[in-house]
């Protein structure tokens, strides 16, 4: 199995209402993660150059997240979102990582038992693991 991972950064602000209600700013860190059981001619999972305009579109660069979405702008929903929305595009997505910096990172990844058995949660919910 390869994996390709491509980082990616954006600045936006987000408030987020019980731990930090007043509007700040971060260099958020997202990192996309593409699995792949074979490789496409040269020998790549996926061409850098196609991947980077796809991801670059994507992030909410210069932005206020809590007008952009409507859920609260955290890791956890900007990974889960951002997951989701590229799925269709990059069908050998894996996993999407996101943080308000590099040392605490968020991944949402699909809950594989759930598509093996044909199934999904009630709440379209597919799972994700928080790296804490």
């Amino acid at each position: 199995m390869y994996t390709v991972t491509l980082t990616e950064r954006f600045e936006a602000t987000h408030a987020l209402d019980t731990l930090r209600p007043q509007p700040h700013s971060h260099e958020w860190v997202v990192r996309i993660v593409l699995m792949s059981e074979s490789l496409s001619p040269p020998g790549i999972v996926m061409n850098y150059f196609e991947l980077k305009p796809i991801i670059s579109k994507l992030l909410p660069h210069h932005k206020h997240l809590n007008t952009e979405y409507p859920f609260a702008p955290t890791g956890e929903n900007l990974a889960r979102h951002f997951y989701q929305t590229l799925k269709p595009q990059l069908p050998q997505l894996h996993a999407v990582s996101v943080g308000e910096f590099e040392d605490f990172m968020c991944t949402f990844t699909e809950n594989l038992s759930h598509h093996a058995a044909g199934t999904s949660p009630a709440d379209g919910f597919d799972g994700g693991d928080c790296n804490r």
